[in-house]
């Protein structure tokens, strides 16, 4: 449980901060009037805050802050392997993958989407050793097609 709001602490730290502020403004030639003017309002403000800081819960406060938000899926996100293709500007890539067929698609997708080597195969049915080669394969051929032109 975190800490609650100590009263005394407080008092303390702004009895503190304030006897140097009087005195800086004394130092500096400010009439007595302002500085009690200054003095009423700084109270107000203080005691305003720890009315605030009072009621806060330390708990749920750290609690919220910690919550991991989801990631939204962005406009431009391909959802289909179609859309992910079309996506593609790199004209050598997107050769490689037309060249490997839909399978290396579907995987290149799924990895694109986030998925591991282990998890596709277990989505695709392709053992991870197959996927892990032709992924070389695919690399293989997108060097070369890069490299000719």
């Amino acid at each position: 449980m975190a800490k609650p709001y100590n009263h005394r602490r407080a008092e303390n730290k702004y009895k503190k901060w304030k006897e140097k502020d009087e005195q800086f403004m004394e130092k500096n030639g400010m009439p007595m009037d302002k500085i009690l003017l200054m003095r009423d309002f700084d109270r107000v403000q203080f005691n305003s805050d720890r009315r605030f800081f009072e009621k806060i819960d330390y708990d749920s406060e750290q609690k919220l802050s910690k919550a991991i938000q989801p990631d939204l899926p962005k406009l431009n996100d391909p959802q289909t392997v179609e859309d992910f293709l079309n996506s593609i500007t790199s004209i050598a890539f997107a050769q490689s993958l037309e060249e490997f067929g839909f399978e290396m698609q579907l995987i290149i997708f799924l990895m694109y989407r986030g998925y591991s080597a282990r998890e596709v195969s277990k989505i695709t049915g392709i053992s991870e050793w197959t996927i892990c080669r032709r992924l070389a394969k695919l690399n293989y051929a997108y060097q070369i097609r890069k490299t000719n032109k």
